[in-house]
């Protein structure tokens, strides 16, 4: 790759022994780090290698060396290696910050594209991308790391202090960002704040092109262990300290000594993490593509996923039962989660018309009707498993990345349509329950003399290897029920015959499987393979209208309509639309075992599984009966004891006892478990043993007889068995060093009972305290307001460029309008990132309908709100989507309301009379009978919602406030009104919305969130008499208060957003409906400010008792300050003064008044107010113009509105200006008058 292509990042790194970088880490030059380990056995010094250029043989040793360096010390970038670069950089990895800047020097070398150009948008947003890789890298380092990394630079000399000092406030500020990564509200601000870091101007049509690209890379921006756990629930989450899980289990490829966890979860091997890695650079660098006939993102990943569903067909054997439309594979982020798949096929089927009347016995009625959940085998099956089956959280984080609470519903889950019961798979003694008579006891009193549907789980593999229960009675049950019992094969720990998937489909019952179990797949990864039976009911039920009972809206937080196929459209239109990358790339990681032990012939497996489980149960008896007692395996529970239904025996389970001879209880064992997976070897320096790392299943609670430890066979033990032993042609042989590592698990376990008070103190006792994180101010608090600083220096900039004032200058130069147009993208950022997801947002456009302004709306990722037709036809005209159109006119035509409903503009009735207008250009578009019609078919209408007045009164500003009995606004909501309202919507299902505004300036946050908390309690009214949920859209309007007494932002967006979470905090539930709002000045007022020349001044003679000495005449009043001059004491303006030059004035003060040009008494902008004394050329500023300034225009005298311009200021200060809106030229003001 030529020079020139090489990324800042990366000539940076390779110049990091002459020069510091801003960007990514330097070495600590602490004289204990002055030598690397790995150049010349750590003999040659520090000074001498940067002082000459390193041997061929010197650089090979260097390279050989860092890469065991990061072989030992950071795993997760041994994929990422190559070849190394050449360089003299001084690597030690154990260091946070030499970890990062090697990390981002290796992922900057595989963003390294040639077809991109530096200054093209798609570069900008890879610079983006590499800085949140990096960042989420950081994210998983502990916070003593981070501290670390921080302040890493420890110089040696003054001089170096010096250079190093901006290299520790970017590392700083970006450990800043970190912390605050974990609350970023959304995307928006989620890249404001990294083009902050990298300076990169968050405006204009490239930005918009930046962050469109940097938006598809996203995803796939995280290191691959980090994107392993996204997308499951806690049980995955790693340790910042130990980098494990709660089962002592790693996403990164640590070297495992041992490992048989397979029938809990398995660490990650770096032969399945290489895998992983790839497909994730695939992802990443697809998604980068400039390719015209590159794939998007989204359809790459649909693709990715169609093929990981199609492989898990291969491996089971049921691919030509897909082809023959007999079942379909659905992905699942857990075993547990596709417990949830298996309700929902529940639910569906009870809505498939068996909750009619005429399939019911006789005395049962439709509300009798529910799924009943059977969950055999409790206790040694996932602990979530009976949370799941009932529709209700069972982790306190969702795939979604949304918290949950463990034991409630799901969003709008029918809780009360299922119950689970659950029938405990031992006894007290430990012995196991024979429930065949109870089952069918359950499943007798459920659909003989009760209704609706039972879901019958089958364990084939509880933790301790058995199965239940017996399949002879499961189907014969099945054949007495076809109709209303489902049976569910929970086969997820995946030991069994491989036939039998196919022998279960057959029958068409459910069957859970997983590739983090058995195949030693990343935790953890699920599927379902669904009979087509099942497929079609889900799918009628989707588009019917139970389907927000039957798919509820909570299963959007566990699965996405990517894990599904794409002929289950309704079904898909149900669920999430985030891609799981962490779903994919952990399936990717089970193929790495699955499908070679799918090729293993049966025989070969079931040789493999004798010889290897009987020489292990022989080896413990024989050797370590003293300090463990093997659990007895099960009887099989089918007549026929080679029936394949029996799971392989692929599990050891056993007891430990301590050095008293008591066995271990279930504490202990927990305690065991984790010593076991640690490298003890600080604690025990001597014994070699103690670094071995061994992960075994976790234990199990047998009742009151205590708990057993398991030894697992994984696939990837056959596989290693399989390939050695066919070459050797003697398994036997092959697995002599399976027998030597258990016998080093054994040998530990004594090592750890002989030293358990020490490693228990030093390893499970002792708990290291979170340090407090430091708050970072939210982009939310931005005070984006026009600084008085900054409009001095504008000022002096336009005089000094002509254009304003001077003798010469043509009356049109005089006055001007002027934006800070940074101003207004921060305040529309400020507005997104105040609120969360959920919440979107319309601009008022009657506060500042400027061409720019809107456009400045529109490419922030804003709607428009109008309340005209030709503000919507400007908006349309500008390029706004319509559905981001809100139409809010209390007096809209028929015709208005044609054109705006043709055109897909969402439209706000403000009367009853208008919804009749509505309802009939509705039932001209259905053309059917109406209202009867489902609301499937309301999809020719735009969003119809209605306009009401809460009745709050007036706030301290009674002009602007439209909630009191006499307002012109929405339907007053009294009772009579509120029953003729929920019947309308009732009536009308194409009705989906509501809306109101309580007013703006002087209206208080309180007020304001009452008026929410109004609406969202009529919408609960709505939802709850018309039976499902009515109403998509809550409209809060806007009405947010500006500050016009000084120059700060107050109140802020973030400040509204608290008061509304103490006040209407139903607003923040994911209830599944949009929040709207609607701020205009509260947006714009502050953006803006406007200049005028001091044409003439008049003195007044002195009066006794009056101070008023002049009154200064500008070429603005109360044609542009309409309601400053006629309502002062509502409206008043901030003035500032500037002399001839440009410069702030240094006059001394006087009272005067600031009077407008137009005849009429009443123009005044400033009343007695004390300024600089103004002279005749002086420049007067009027402040906080951006809002209902232009938009108020007054034509009285035939004056012309004025040019507006805008500025921006860089970093250094300099401004830039540029005419936006020209001068009115007398002709254009004269035509107005016809």
């Amino acid at each position: 790759m030529k020079n020139h292509k090489i990324s800042t990042v990366a000539r940076q790194l390779k110049s990091s022994s002459k020069t510091n970088s801003t960007r990514v880490a330097s070495p600590s030059s602490d004289d204990s780090k002055n030598s690397f380990d790995g150049i010349a056995g750590g003999k040659v010094p520090v000074s001498e290698l940067r002082t000459r250029t390193l041997s061929p043989e010197e650089l090979e040793q260097a390279a050989t060396e860092l890469r065991d360096q990061v072989e030992a010390l950071r795993p997760e970038l041994l994929p990422l290696l190559g070849p190394l670069p050449i360089s003299g950089r001084i690597w030690n990895l154990q260091q946070p910050s030499d970890a990062v800047a090697f990390s981002a020097l290796l992922q900057d070398r595989l963003l390294c594209l040639p077809e991109l150009n530096r200054n093209s948008p798609c570069y900008s947003a890879r610079d983006l991308v590499l800085l949140y890789t990096k960042l989420k890298y950081l994210e998983t380092f502990s916070q003593a790391e981070l501290a670390g990394y921080a302040n890493a630079v420890t110089p040696a000399s003054p001089s170096t202090v010096v250079e190093t000092a901006p290299l520790v406030r970017v590392r700083q500020e970006e450990v800043r960002v970190v912390r605050q990564l974990a609350t970023v509200a959304n995307t928006t601000e989620l890249f404001s704040r990294l083009a902050a870091l990298l300076h990169i101007p968050c405006h204009g049509d490239a930005w918009n092109e930046i962050i469109k690209f940097a938006a598809n890379a996203l995803p796939f921006a995280e290191q691959t262990e980090s994107l392993l756990v996204r997308g499951s629930d806690d049980r995955s989450t790693l340790c910042p300290l130990t980098k494990t899980n709660s089962y002592n289990a790693s996403t990164i490829p640590f070297s495992t000594d041992v490992a048989r966890g397979s029938c809990t979860c398995s660490s990650i091997s770096l032969t399945a993490f290489d895998h992983a890695e790839r497909l994730r650079k695939q992802l990443l660098l697809n998604s980068l593509s400039i390719n015209p006939n590159a794939q998007s993102s989204s359809e790459f990943f649909t693709t990715k996923m169609r093929t990981a569903r199609a492989r898990v067909a291969t491996c089971l054997g049921v691919s030509d039962m897909i082809r023959a439309d007999q079942l379909r594979v659905l992905l699942s982020p857990s075993g547990t989660d596709a417990e949830l798949w298996a309700t929902v096929a529940a639910l569906a089927r009870l809505y498939s018309g068996l909750g009619e009347e005429e399939n019911l016995p006789g005395g049962v009625g439709p509300e009798q009707c529910k799924v009943t959940s059977i969950i055999t085998a409790g206790g040694e099956i996932g602990r979530g498993s009976n949370s799941a089956s009932g529709g209700r959280h069972f982790s306190r984080l969702t795939p979604s990345g949304e918290a949950g609470t463990p034991g409630e519903p799901l969003r709008k889950f029918p809780s009360g349509l299922v119950d689970v019961v659950t029938l405990p798979a031992r006894d007290d003694q430990g012995a196991v329950n024979r429930i065949e008579d109870r089952i069918k006891e359950l499943v007798h009193e459920k659909l003989d003399r009760g209704s609706g549907v039972v879901l019958l789980h089958v364990v084939v593999g509880t933790k301790t290897g058995y199965a239940c229960p017996s399949m002879s009675v499961v189907d014969a049950l099945a054949g007495q029920y076809p109709n209303r019992l489902m049976v569910v094969m929970d086969a997820c720990q995946m030991r069994v015959d491989r036939l039998l998937y196919r022998e279960w489909a057959a029958k068409g019952y459910v069957v859970l499987i997983t590739g983090s179990k058995f195949f030693g797949g990343s935790p953890f990864c699920g599927a379902v393979l669904m009979p087509m039976r099942c497929v079609f009911e889900m799918e009628a039920a989707a588009v019917e209208c139970h389907s927000e009972i039957a798919l509820p809206l909570g299963l959007e937080d566990y699965f996405s309509r990517y894990d599904i196929p794409e002929d289950m459209r309704h079904v898909r239109e149900r669920l999430g639309t985030k891609m799981n990358i962490g779903l994919l790339l952990r399936w990717e990681t089970a193929f790495v075992n699955m499908e070679p032990f799918c090729m293993i012939p049966p025989a070969n497996v079931s040789a493999i599984c004798k010889l290897y489980m009987s020489t292990c149960r022989a080896k413990v008896q024989t050797s370590w009966s003293h300090m463990v007692e093997l659990l007895n395996p099960p009887e099989p529970t089918e007549s026929d004891s080679s029936s394949t239904v029996t799971p392989i025996d692929t599990i050891v389970a056993f007891k430990v006892c301590d050095q008293n001879d008591e066995f271990l209880d279930m504490s202990a064992l927990k305690a065991l478990h984790t010593l076991l997976a640690k490298d003890l070897s600080d604690a025990l320096p001597d014994d070699a043993l103690a670094k071995k790392r061994c992960l075994l299943g976790q234990p199990v609670s047998l009742g009151k007889s205590g708990a057993v430890l398991r030894i697992a066979m994984g696939a990837d033990m056959f596989n290693e068995v399989y390939i050695r032993g066919k070459g050797e042609s003697d398994f036997a042989a092959a697995m002599e060093p399976l027998f030597e590592n258990d016998d080093a698990i054994l040998h530990k376990i004594a090592l750890i009972l002989r030293h358990w008070e020490k490693l228990h103190h030093q390893y499970i006792e002792e708990c290291v305290e979170p340090t407090t994180l430091e708050p970072l101010k939210p982009l939310s608090d931005w005070n984006f307001s026009v600084k008085d600083t900054q409009v001095a220096s504008v000022v002096h900039q336009m005089q000094q460029d002509g254009i304003l004032g001077g003798d010469d200058a043509e009356e049109e130069s005089k006055l001007a309008v002027v934006y800070d147009l940074n101003a207004i993208d921060m305040a529309f950022q400020a507005l997104l990132t105040s609120f969360p997801g959920h919440f979107d947002h319309r601009f008022a456009m009657k506060s500042c309908p400027l061409t720019f302004f809107v456009k400045r709306a529109i490419e922030n990722d804003v709607g428009l709100e109008c309340a005209s037709i030709v503000e919507v036809k400007h908006a349309l005209r500008l390029g706004c989507p319509p559905h981001r159109i809100v139409f809010d006119s209390p007096c809209k035509t028929r015709r208005d309301l044609k054109f705006a409903m043709n055109a897909g503009v969402e439209v706000n009735a403000d009367n009853f009379e208008e919804l009749e207008i509505i309802r009939e250009h509705a039932e001209a578009i259905f053309q059917s009978s109406f209202p009867e019609c489902t609301p499937r078919y309301a999809g020719n209408l735009p969003r119809v919602g209605l306009r009401i007045n809460p009745l709050l009164g007036v706030g301290t500003n009674a002009c602007l406030s439209v909630s009191t009995v006499q307002s012109k606004f929405g339907v007053p909501l009294t009772p009579e009104n509120r029953a003729k309202i929920i019947a309308f919507f009732c009536a009308n299902p194409w009705m989906t919305g509501l809306h109101a505004h309580v007013g703006s300036q002087g209206c208080s946050l309180e007020m304001l969130s009452q008026g929410a908390v109004v609406l969202s309690e009529l919408a609960n009214e709505i939802d709850t008499a018309a039976g499902t949920s009515r109403i998509k859209v809550l409209n809060i309007g806007g009405g947010l208060s500006t500050n016009f007494d000084g120059e700060d932002v107050s109140p802020t967006f973030a400040e509204y957003v608290n008061v509304l979470r103490r006040k209407a905090p139903q607003l923040f539930e994911r209830t599944g409906r949009m929040i709207l709002t609607e701020f205009g000045s509260s947006v714009s007022s502050k953006t803006g400010w406007t200049v005028s020349e001091v044409e003439y001044v008049k003195t007044h003679p002195p009066v006794d008792g009056d101070n008023l000495e002049q009154t200064a005449i500008i070429h603005a009043g109360s044609d542009l300050f309409l309601r400053t001059c006629y309502r002062p004491d509502l409206f008043e303006r901030r003035l500032s003064v500037y002399n001839s030059a440009g410069l702030v004035s240094m006059a001394p003060l006087s009272v005067q008044n600031v009077a407008g040009p137009l005849c009429f008494g009443g123009d005044l902008v400033g009343r007695r107010v004390e300024l600089p004394t103004i002279s005749r050329g002086d420049l007067v500023v009027v402040h906080d113009t951006g809002a209902n300034t232009m938009s108020m225009f007054s034509r009285h005298c035939s004056r012309p509105a004025p040019a507006v311009y805008g500025y921006r200021a860089d970093k250094e200060g300099e401004i830039s200006l540029e005419l936006l809106k020209p001068a009115e030229s007398p002709e254009e003001v004269m035509s107005f008058w016809g």
